[in-house]
């Protein structure tokens, strides 16, 4: 094992200067205001948006590392009380829960160590790589590489296990006291977590998980969930090989400027979601004005907060109204074609609202 080749990992912030073109970054900043607004306006409460947004982020930053799950397999898993251990939801149901259990520490203590740690236990409690010692930092050797490649062929061998602490710690103090811009801050440490793989797995998971923690604890967004993780996806090679340039040749210019391009064109892609969610509960709202039903306006909050559901979670959710009482709003709301009952049962039925599932999938 001595001759392990490891990866002499430099400590931040990097020796030479990271200066991106101030246009990359002035874009950047401008989608994200204009994000920020948008999930600001009066038409509807933003938090009816944060669920469909928290789904997307889930299923996004999983995708990347191979799960096919998609949003409305989540959705339906969840509203028709499936028991199966469905790996691949598990995975994306404990990056959700993973950003919820963010929140409320932030609500306490600042992001550090121990937050990643037990980010990474949820993360990996079921699932993908729940074997691979939860909320630990790694103690043996790992490589990266194509899958069968012995050591001696890994593309990229992480640091020594025994340097893992310090390392961390220094992205800790980083993180939080570093005076380089909040975006460049955030490029430069997504590297460093991907670089020193302080888990023996879910490293990815996390490390991305990490960009939305940071960009939410300094404010820079309203709530946690910024699924550029689908831009990953989508530019994957590019993703990888700016990364990598990192590690052989310390050239920050190409990933920083990838990261900020990323960053602006998931701001711009959230906008117009956010946008067509408010454009259909406006145009929902005005619909059930002539049903004439008290709890009209409490199911249709509901079906943006849940947009797959059954009955069962309707009578919970809406203080317990009579059978017949959600026989006959289910009833209008499908006759107006605003849901569309999914399972063809005559008991224990899920309803599904088309609309919004086309926004966010």
């Amino acid at each position: 094992m001595e001759n392990i080749k490891y990866h002499n990992l430099a400590l931040l912030p990097p020796e030479e200067e990271v200066q991106p073109p101030l246009k990359l970054i002035t874009e950047a900043y401008h989608a994200i205001g204009e994000l920020k607004g948008r999930m600001y306006r009066d038409v509807i409460n933003p938090n009816l948006i944060v669920g469909p947004l928290l789904n997307k982020e889930a299923v996004a930053s999983s995708k990347i590392e191979g799960t096919q799950t998609t949003v409305e397999e989540i959705l339906r898993y969840e509203a028709e009380g499936q028991k199966e251990d469905d790996p691949e939801i598990k995975e994306v149901l404990n990056y959700r829960q993973a950003i919820y259990e963010s929140i409320d520490y932030l609500k306490k203590k600042p992001s550090g160590e121990n937050l990643i740690k037990a980010l990474h236990h949820t993360l990996l409690s079921s699932g993908r790589g729940k074997e691979k010692d939860p909320g630990n930092f790694r103690r043996t050797a790992v490589h990266l590489g194509k899958p069968g490649r012995n050591l001696d062929e890994a593309a990229y061998i992480p640091p020594k296990p025994n340097d893992i602490t310090g390392l961390m710690k220094n992205w800790v103090e980083f993180v939080h006291n570093s005076e380089l811009d909040l975006l460049v801050k955030v490029a430069i440490s997504h590297y460093q977590f991907e670089a020193i793989h302080p888990f023996m797995d879910g490293n990815g998971r996390v490390g991305r998980l990490m960009i939305p923690i940071i960009m939410y604890e300094h404010e820079m967004i309203p709530y946690p969930y910024f699924y550029i993780s689908d831009y990953f996806e989508q530019h994957r090679s590019e993703y990888y090989d700016a990364l990598r340039l990192v590690d052989r040749e310390q050239d920050w210019d190409v990933w920083v400027n990838f990261f900020l391009i990323a960053v602006k064109e998931t701001a711009i892609q959230m906008q117009a979601k956010v946008v067509s969610m408010y454009d259909l509960y406006g145009q929902v709202k005005e619909e059930i004005v002539a049903m004439n039903s008290q709890y009209a306006q409490l199911f249709l909050d509901l079906l943006f907060e849940r947009p797959i559901i059954s009955v069962k979670d309707i009578q919970k959710k809406l203080e317990q109204p009579s059978t017949q009482t959600i026989y006959n709003l289910t009833k209008k709301f499908e006759t107006a074609g605003i849901i569309r009952e999914i399972t063809g049962k005559k008991r224990n039925q899920v309803y599904a609202f088309d609309a919004l599932l086309d926004i966010i999938k």
